[in-house]
């Protein structure tokens, strides 16, 4: 009997090139530009790929973040992060700017290029009001769209490694006779709603746990539980689980998430 990898190898998967994935809190107008990087960063893209690292080129004006991401950054790389959140992954760069946006309604998009070598992700203006913990929980979710796409990329390339993360994910339909009906396909295929359910239900757990590891390195440490797990629920909000929360536990969430990105509620609900 063929392997699901041999099988996988037989496939040719025919995409078009610079086609457009834009997601997170999100601009869906926004267009790709492939953007220039300022050539002080470009050193710092070309830098050793070491498996598991996740490389930051930052070139946003946001005067808070480069203390944020120095911090998640080192709570990325440490050991118990990186067996629970990206044992199945390859090194990346993920490559920051700005955007001037009209609300602080979308915090930041992730766009990126098919062929292209790194992840752009660009950040509202509008984060200058947000706290750390904001930022870093605004960074967490964007990473993590960059995991499933990571993953989804690998192994529609047969990568034996990524194949086995999916088919070993728990999901429905791990079907190895058809492997690209596996539920982690279909979803990612949805786009926004399917990787943001794909999000919740793969790596909600290891999200929150990063982004209290973060707080206790930025000396910033969440003293209940309940707020991480709350301010990590941003974006996530039209998930199935947090609609299945009780009207209650949503405004609980939905004002602290408010509150980190220093938004006044009452400007909010007018």
């Amino acid at each position: 009997m063929v392997s699901v990898y041999a099988y996988l190898k037989l496939i040719t998967v025919i995409v078009v090139a610079c086609f457009l994935i834009s997601f997170g809190t999100h601009d869906h107008s926004a267009a790709l530009v492939q953007s220039v990087i300022p050539r002080k960063f470009q050193a710092t893209q070309e830098q050793g790929n070491s498996s598991h690292a996740i490389r930051f080129i930052n070139t946003s004006s946001l005067r808070r973040l480069p203390a944020v991401i120095s911090d998640l950054s080192v709570a990325i790389n440490e050991p118990a992060i990186q067996e629970k959140f990206f044992s199945g992954v390859n090194g990346f760069a993920i490559y920051l700017y700005d955007a001037n946006c009209n609300s602080f309604e979308r915090s930041a998009t992730v766009q990126y290029a098919i062929n292209d070598t790194l992840y752009h992700l660009k950040l509202n203006r509008f984060n200058n009001q947000a706290i750390d913990r904001a930022l870093a929980t605004t960074l967490i979710h964007e990473i993590t769209h960059c995991v499933l796409l990571d993953m989804d990329k690998r192994a529609k390339r047969g990568d034996e490694n990524a194949l086995a993360s999916i088919l070993n994910l728990g999901l429905s339909r791990n079907d190895t006779s058809n492997v690209f009906n596996n539920e982690f396909f279909l979803l990612m295929n949805s786009v926004d709603e399917g990787q943001h359910e794909l999000m919740y239900r793969l790596f909600y757990t290891q999200m929150v746990f990063l982004l209290e590891r973060f707080a206790e390195i930025h000396n910033e440490p969440f003293f209940d539980h309940k707020d991480a797990a709350n301010l990590m629920w941003s974006g996530l909000q039209r998930t199935n689980a947090y609609q299945g929360l009780n009207e209650e536990e949503q405004q609980e969430i939905e004002l602290a998430i408010l509150k980190t990105k220093g938004v006044d509620v009452r400007m909010k609900e007018q």
